[in-house]
């Protein structure tokens, strides 16, 4: 069995030194936020669930943020920089095998961030771990 903090350190090793995470402004954060007022392209991972068994299944968002154009005094989305990190998040999440486990994007959307001109591209990620003896 595999704990939440086991499981995130997981997926960080798999995103730590990756393209992806050579191309974002911020930090890769295991602790499930983000640095306080950041404005920087963070990557947040966080377990949503994670069910003990034989086979035991957890959820894992990797949620990437990005900073809004802001035009005529409107933020919008950068629709761009989220296609292009949307890209080498999909590259990186789309299978991942560890020594124990194997983990898999299941979907990806970008979602607007309120109250502070952001979106966030939200990377849902199934991660499997066998538990046999």
């Amino acid at each position: 069995m595999k704990s939440d903090i086991e499981i995130k350190d997981d997926i960080y090793s798999a995103l730590k030194g990756s393209a992806l995470a050579k191309a974002v402004t911020g930090k890769i954060c295991k602790t499930g936020v983000r640095p306080k007022g950041s404005t920087n392209e963070d990557i947040v991972i966080s377990v949503k669930g994670n069910q003990m068994g034989q086979t035991q299944v957890a959820i894992v968002n990797v949620n990437i943020y990005v900073k809004d154009n802001i035009r005529d005094e409107q933020a919008e989305e950068k629709s761009d920089r989220c296609r292009e990190l949307g890209r080498l998040a999909f590259a990186e999440l789309e299978v991942i095998r560890g020594d124990s486990f194997r983990a898999y994007l299941e979907s990806q959307s970008v979602i607007a961030v309120e109250d502070i001109d952001q979106h966030v591209i939200s990377n849902k990620i199934i991660y499997k771990l066998n538990n046999e003896d």
